[in-house]
């Protein structure tokens, strides 16, 4: 197993233990047993299950990170790029937070520590989106910039309502396409202009 293999797999371990246990009932000594690793081994990789903890929740925001880099990166159109992003976006999140709930406010300070570098590229993809479809005259938007660290901050506002079922009542899909179609689009001023893309005729 290679050094990024055997990395990895402690990484894997150790956040289905704190995840079920919380960080502060599991040992560097667990982590080891677990992964079948010596415990010479784990500190080789970590200095201590604060460092595997951090290493754990990075992996998970990269996760989420590659989720929406695709969808930014598919032949949608901008319009309908920035919907389906939006929603894999808060689904991912939502479903890490769960899984990780025994973690509470250690998890979230260390989130917010991890996504200052997951920000700025989310503000990267919203900015490239919104300047395609500023091309294809989809947005009248005049500055891109402005209006992809406006989406990402309105992003940002409703994450933990949305995590904890506060606002969209069961009914994610219908959430997600209203705050689209009545916040963010809106504000980008939208056209609805229809467009050909690599796969079909779509109307916005």
């Amino acid at each position: 197993m290679s050094t990024i293999d055997t990395r990895d797999a402690i990484i894997k371990v150790a956040r289905k233990l704190f995840a079920q246990q919380g960080i502060g009932n599991i040992t560097m000594a667990d982590i080891a047993k677990a992964a079948n690793k010596s415990r010479r081994t784990v500190y080789t990789y970590f200095q201590s299950k604060e460092e595997l903890l951090e290493a754990s929740i990075e992996m998970e925001v990269k996760k989420i990170s590659a989720a929406t880099t695709k969808v930014a990166m598919s032949n949608l159109t901008p319009d309908k790029k920035l919907i389906k992003l939006i929603f894999v976006r808060l689904q991912a999140t939502r479903s890490i937070v769960r899984r990780n709930s025994c973690l509470h406010a250690d998890y979230m300070f260390i989130v917010e520590h991890i996504r200052k570098s997951f920000d700025a590229k989310e503000i990267a993809l919203f900015r490239r989106i919104i300047e395609e479809g500023k091309k294809m005259g989809i947005f009248n938007t005049e500055s891109p910039d402005l209006a992809a660290r406006f989406l990402h901050f309105c992003l940002k506002g409703i994450e933990m309502p949305f995590i904890n079922g506060i606002i969209s009542k069961n009914n994610d899909d219908k959430f997600v396409e209203y705050f689209t179609e009545n916040v963010i689009l809106s504000a980008l001023k939208y056209t609805g202009k229809t467009v050909a893309t690599n796969e079909c005729i779509i109307r916005g």
